[in-house]
């Protein structure tokens, strides 16, 4: 219980400091990259790390996993990605793109917002809509609601657009080379 609300802080802390400036890199130990940002009524956060294994909620409570995500709705990508039951093509440039949405009102998470995210790499200019998932982390519960999917990105510079009921957001990220 306590690593949970922990967990809920360190999300809320971060969503409070609003957003960052400059690149964000993946560190040479694979922590993630985190990115703050806001549209006119939602604080964001995105984080990009490594490729994350995810379950059906029906999946969940028969394996009692200890690590990965647990989706709630949408859809899992078909490609990249590791959902127990699938198989897909998955590389070492395999990512985990998940984006935390809090209201600027009241600084709760939300839970029913219509999100919309799109990378592109900046230098060969290829775009991949991201198909949206709804998850929460294994350990943290569904204070770590978030939005997003396991995607390919191979090192490189990349725009993040996020659109949440319509608002948009950019974030400017560099997957460094390992």
């Amino acid at each position: 219980m306590a690593r949970c609300w922990l967990g809920s802080l360190a999300v809320l802390l971060l969503l409070a400091l609003g957003p960052t400036n400059g690149l964000a890199a993946m560190s040479m130990g694979g922590a993630p990259i985190t990115q703050t940002g806001k549209t006119a009524h939602f604080r964001l956060m995105l984080q990009i790390g490594p490729m994350e294994t995810m379950y059906s909620k029906a999946d969940a409570a028969k394996m009692h996993p200890t690590t990965g995500e647990i989706m709630v709705g949408g859809a899992m990508a078909m490609s990249g990605g590791a959902m127990i039951g699938q198989t897909g093509a998955m590389t070492t440039d395999t990512r985990h793109l998940e984006v935390h949405v809090a209201s600027l009102a009241t600084g709760k998470v939300t839970t029913d917002a219509t999100c919309q995210i799109t990378v592109t790499n900046e230098a060969t200019k290829a775009s991949q809509v991201v198909p949206i998932a709804m998850m929460y982390g294994v350990k943290e519960g569904t204070s770590d609601w978030h939005y997003g999917n396991n995607v390919s990105m191979a090192p490189g510079s990349y725009t993040v657009k996020v659109v949440v009921n319509g608002e948009p957001a950019l974030f400017h990220v560099t997957i460094p080379k390992s």
